[in-house]
This record gives structure tokens, C-alpha cells and sequence, in this order.
């Protein structure tokens, strides 16, 4: 399934932190309109490369299942920068 949810946080010394809750899957019912007009052009692609559109369109939605779990972090002289993805 797709991640629906990010956690963003960040954190200094000065001002504290904060924590900030993302739905992404929000983002992704604005992206359906642009991901249902650019289908076509997705499938000329493929049959202009020689690759099997339906397995392509597979492995798109397995690297966006696979961002589930993401944890990537960023830290600098007195910033914590965290982002998560749920």
C-alpha cells in the first residue's frame, strides 16, 4: 500500500522544535487528475521502448509502496531535520 501519512521534524537549540503531520494521501487524490491524462503518453512510451506498459506501471507502484517506512535525517551545527514516512 502507499504511504499515507509523513511525519516532518525539526529541531534546534535556539527556538526548540516542531512537529509537523503531512497526509500525503491527499497528495496523491491531487496527483490522479495528472496521473490519468499522462496514462496515454505512459503507454505510447512503452510501446515505443519495447516494454510491457502493464509491468511498467507495476514496478511504478511497487517503488511507492516501498517508501513506506522511509526515515531519513539531516543534522547540521545545531539543527535536527527528520522526515518519516508512515
Amino acid at each position: 500500500m502507499i504511504p499515507l501519512f509523513a511525519l516532518v521534524s525539526m529541531q534546534s537549540e535556539q527556538s526548540g522544535g516542531f512537529r509537523l503531520w503531512l497526509p500525503l494521501f491527499l497528495v496523491w487524490l491531487l496527483l490522479l487528475p495528472l496521473a490519468v491524462l499522462l496514462l496515454p503518453v505512459i503507454f505510447i512510451i512503452c510501446m515505443v521502448r519495447q516494454v510491457n506498459p502493464l509491468r511498467a506501471l507495476g514496478l511504478g507502484w511497487q517503488v511507492f509502496a516501498g517508501l513506506t517506512g522511509t526515515h531519513i535525517e539531516f543534522e547540521e551545527c545545531n539543527h535536527s531535520f527528520l522526515i518519516r514516512i508512515i
